[in-house]
């Protein structure tokens, strides 16, 4: 085997790319928690929407990210965006109660949000990250939840 130096994308050779650096969101991106609990009631009928909060397109996701869903008042658990509704998570509360979305080194690893969420480009701006009621509430219910992103 030959012997080599190899640079990571953190590393750049200034004389092959221009003089353009690495990426800023994933050389000195900013660690952002956004922490919270969305709640609904017995009542709450399929298709209700409820919105968690807005992440950057281009922000990488940590996975420190988590929905508890040990409390929440719908069996199947869908999160995504409000058009997508299972963008981001598709399951029942059953398979687990702490669903971490973000595996640490998995395949989501250093891929922006619009990626993760399947998207095919960045449509730029803020992406609104929503839970969905794919049926009738089952009870009264909350779900605390971390969104943990990388940004500049």
């Amino acid at each position: 085997m030959g012997i080599v130096a190899l640079l990571s994308n953190l590393i750049k050779d200034f004389s092959d790319v221009d003089g353009v650096g690495p990426d800023p969101c994933e050389a000195r991106g900013r660690l952002v928690i956004a922490t919270g609990t969305i709640s609904n009631e017995a009542d709450d009928s399929d298709t209700s929407t409820y919105h968690l909060c807005d992440i950057p397109s281009y922000a990488l996701l940590d996975p420190s990210t988590f929905f508890d869903v040990t409390s929440d008042g719908f069996a199947a658990i869908a999160i995504g965006t409000l058009t997508d509704s299972t963008a981001f998570v598709d399951q029942t509360q059953a398979t687990e109660n702490l669903i971490t979305p973000v595996a640490q080194g998995g395949a989501d690893h250093g891929k922006r949000l619009w990626e993760v969420l399947g998207l095919s480009e960045d449509p730029g701006g803020m992406i609104g990250i929503y839970k969905h009621a794919a049926a009738d509430a089952a009870g009264a219910g909350s779900m605390p939840f971390r969104l943990a992103y990388i940004a500049n």
